[in-house]
C-alpha cells in the first residue's frame, strides 16, 4: 500500500453537496485536474476554516511500496542545524539527505508539526518564532527554513528545473558570516537533471487511480472530458467556452487555469489546495476510459521530490496534507541547496 495515495471511498454529505452544486458555500469551487505528462504547476495551499476534508475516491491498482527517491543519502557532514518554518518537512528531507544533523526544528502550525514528528522526531516544537526566547535557540552551524511563500509567489514558472517536475519560480537567500570569508555559489545541476523532468517521469509507475470524477463542479462535468492533454477551457467551441465562463468570457485577458488540463510531457503546473475553486481547476492528463480528476496526495509529494518513505498521517484531515505539501519545499532543491552549502563550509572557509 502506498500511504497517502488512498483516499476515502466516499465524499462527507456537506462536500457531496457542493460538488452537486446544491449548496452554494465558497468552500469548494474548483479542482485542480492533471493527465501526468506534464509538469505540475506550483504546489500553493490554500486554507479555508472549516474547508473540506475528503475530496476524491481513488482505489489502488496495486499494493506493492515504490521507492521514488530524489535526495540521494549523503554522508554526514559534521554541520547542525536549526531549521525555522520547517512545515511538514519537505524541506528537511533535503537537509537531512545532504548530511546535516537538524537539531531543531520550529514551526506554529500543529499540523505540520505533527507531520514533521511523525517523520523526523521529537526535535521539532510548534512556536511563534515571535515569541520564542533567543535564549532558548540553538547554537547552530547553519539556521535554515522556508517561510509560506503565498506572499511572495508568481506561480506558475520555471518549468521542470533542478529535478524537479514542476513550473514553479523560487527564490533562496543565502548569507554567509563576513568572517568566513567567502561568498555563496549556488549549485548548477548534476548532468542528469538538465534534462527536464516532467509528470511522467514522477507519478507515472504509480497506481492507477480509478476515480469517477469526483471533485468536479457541476458546470466543469460537461465539458472537462472534452480538453486535450495541454489544453484548457479555450479548447472548447465558442458557444460552450460562453456557456462555462459566463460574463467572465466578456473580461477579456488571457486566463488559463480554468479546465486546465496538463500532460504527462511536461513539468506539471501549480497545484493549489483551494479545493474546489473554479480558477484552479487543473485536470489530471487524460486516463483513457476514465473522468477527470485531481491529484492524490501522494502525487503532489512526488512533484514536491518528496520520497515515499514521507508519510502524512492518516489522523491530519486531507485539506491540512495539501496545506502541507503545497506549503513545502521542494526536497531536491532543498537536497542541491544542501549539499552545495556544506562542500562550501567545507573547503572555502577560513574559520
Amino acid at each position: 500500500m502506498i500511504p497517502n495515495h488512498d483516499p476515502e471511498t466516499k465524499l462527507p454529505a456537506y462536500i457531496q453537496n457542493v460538488v452537486d452544486g446544491k449548496t452554494t458555500t465558497n468552500y469548494g469551487r474548483g479542482i485542480p485536474i492533471n493527465d501526468g505528462s506534464e509538469p505540475a504547476r506550483t504546489l500553493i495551499a490554500e486554507y479555508r476554516s472549516k474547508g473540506p476534508n475528503e475530496l476524491v475516491n481513488i482505489p489502488e491498482r496495486s499494493k506493492s511500496m515504490n521507492n521514488f527517491n530524489l535526495t540521494p543519502q549523503q554522508p554526514a557532514n559534521g554541520f547542525t542545524v536549526l531549521e525555522l518554518f520547517c512545515g511538514g518537512g519537505l524541506g528537511a528531507i533535503g537537509f537531512k539527505a545532504a548530511g546535516y544533523d537538524i537539531v531543531k526544528a520550529l514551526d506554529f502550525d500543529k499540523n505540520a508539526v505533527k507531520a514533521y514528528r511523525h517523520n523526523f522526531g521529537d526535535h521539532v516544537e510548534q512556536a511563534d518564532i515571535n515569541a520564542v526566547d533567543i535564549d532558548d535557540i540553538p547554537n547552530t552551524d547553519v539556521i535554515f527554513g522556508g517561510p509560506p511563500c503565498q506572499d511572495f509567489s508568481v506561480a506558475g514558472k520555471g518549468a521542470g528545473a533542478d529535478g524537479v517536475a514542476q513550473k514553479r519560480e523560487r527564490v533562496f537567500i543565502v548569507g554567509i558570516r563576513k568572517d568566513l570569508g567567502f561568498m555563496f555559489e549556488f549549485p548548477k545541476p548534476l548532468e542528469g537533471d538538465y534534462q527536464t523532468r516532467v509528470l511522467r517521469d514522477v507519478i507515472g509507475e504509480l497506481p492507477e487511480a480509478n476515480n469517477e470524477g469526483y471533485g468536479l463542479r457541476n458546470d466543469e462535468k460537461p465539458y472537462a472530458h472534452k480538453i486535450p492533454d495541454g489544453g484548457n477551457w479555450r479548447n472548447l467551441p465558442v458557444e460552450e467556452q460562453k456557456a462555462f465562463m459566463k460574463g467572465a468570457y466578456y473580461s477579456g485577458g488571457g486566463q488559463t487555469t480554468y479546465l486546465r488540463r496538463l500532460s504527462e510531457d511536461e513539468p506539471a503546473l501549480t497545484v493549489t489546495a483551494s479545493i474546489m475553486a473554479k480558477a484552479t481547476c487543473h485536470l489530471h492528463p487524460i486516463e483513457p476510459g476514465k473522468a477527470p480528476r485531481r491529484f492524490t496526495v501522494r502525487e503532489c509529494l512526488r512533484i514536491q521530490s518528496a520520497p515515499d518513505t514521507y508519510v502524512l498521517p492518516d489522523d491530519i484531515s486531507l485539506s491540512a496534507q495539501y496545506r502541507i505539501v503545497g506549503n513545502g519545499i521542494a526536497s531536491r532543491v532543498a537536497w542541491y541547496i544542501g549539499c552545495s552549502l556544506a562542500d562550501q563550509l567545507r573547503f572555502k572557509s577560513k574559520a
